[in-house]
């Protein structure tokens, strides 16, 4: 298991290179124009560990200086907060009420990270009148000036509420395990994202060394170009972790607890690679977040 783990390191590190050899020199204007990247971590079926990692790759995050926001967007399941060992009141339903801005009920969590707790109500926002989402859409709007990151930890399966949030995103994280009935909602979740012309979404295994996987990788690649004539991205496999079971108990994050056990690496590894790929990312060339959320023109004040 060692090996296999270590190989996976490996083939990350080598893209890493690859992509930090290739990409082309940018001025220090266009780095300060950036706005926050946005990974939506979400999966076909529940129970595979997506909060978890949606978790410690943030923490992983700003562990390399970047500046992270982890939104919880699981609408009404929310427990980011739980899981840091805080216990934040306020959520984004007193953000809608007005009663509290974006500020009030953003966290601290762990490793520096800022947590937006109790996204259950955004999806709802679509449906309210522009005036009264006009402030809040301003304040989400300022995420992307204030993060390098912006980690959306969405809800499960196909439902509108979960595709609005990661066809909105830069990047989809689609975890699964190997277990039959979850790489099968993982392959129904690829083709609706397809279907969506999403152009990143890239499938992690979860709970898995890479010798076992490898041919549930060969599969899932064969079956996605056979019908829908496309490759699918495997990002990589966090194997299983007596620390992630132990960070769950305690209500504190694996990646706070040991950072070198093997799935906090795995998870390290990734975090790495999304890191130094949002070098050559540009939003320059697209909308922020919010804006595509909600594509409707925010309001003036």
């Amino acid at each position: 298991m060692t090996t296999n783990y270590h190989d996976q390191a490996t083939e990350l590190r080598e893209l890493i290179q690859r992509s930090q050899s290739s990409r082309p020199r940018e001025s220090a204007a266009i780095a300060r124009n950036r706005s926050a990247r946005t990974i939506a971590v979400t999966s076909g079926k529940g129970g595979v560990g997506k909060s978890v990692v949606a978790l410690n790759l943030a923490i992983a995050l700003a562990n390399q200086d970047k500046r992270v926001c982890l939104f919880d967007a699981d609408l009404g399941l929310g427990n980011l907060d739980l899981m840091c060992g805080l216990n934040g009141y306020w959520n984004l339903s007193h953000v809608l009420s007005g009663s509290r801005s974006l500020r009030d009920i953003m966290l601290e969590g762990p490793a520096g990270i800022s947590i937006l707790p109790g996204a259950s109500g955004l999806v709802e926002l679509a449906d309210t009148a522009q005036g009264d989402r006009s402030q809040l859409l301003r304040e989400l709007a300022e995420l992307d000036d204030d993060f390098d990151f912006l980690i959306l930890d969405c809800g499960t399966g196909i439902h509108h509420g979960t595709r609005q949030f990661a066809i909105s995103a830069d990047t989809v994280l689609l975890l699964s395990t190997l277990e039959t009935t979850s790489l099968a909602d993982t392959y129904a979740a690829l083709k609706i994202y397809h279907s969506s012309q999403l152009n990143d979404v890239r499938v992690v295994l979860n709970r898995c060394a890479v010798r076992d996987a490898q041919q549930v990788i060969t599969n899932l690649k064969k079956t996605y170009r056979q019908f829908l004539q496309t490759d699918v991205q495997i990002l990589g496999c966090v194997p299983d972790d007596e620390t992630i079971r132990r960070s769950i108990a305690t209500r504190k994050p694996a990646m706070m607890m040991d950072a070198q056990s093997p799935a906090c690496e795995a998870i390290s590894q990734i975090g790495r690679l999304m890191a130094t790929q949002s070098n050559t990312y540009l939003p320059a060339a697209v909308q922020p977040f919010v804006t595509r959320l909600f594509p409707k023109p925010i309001a003036a004040a």
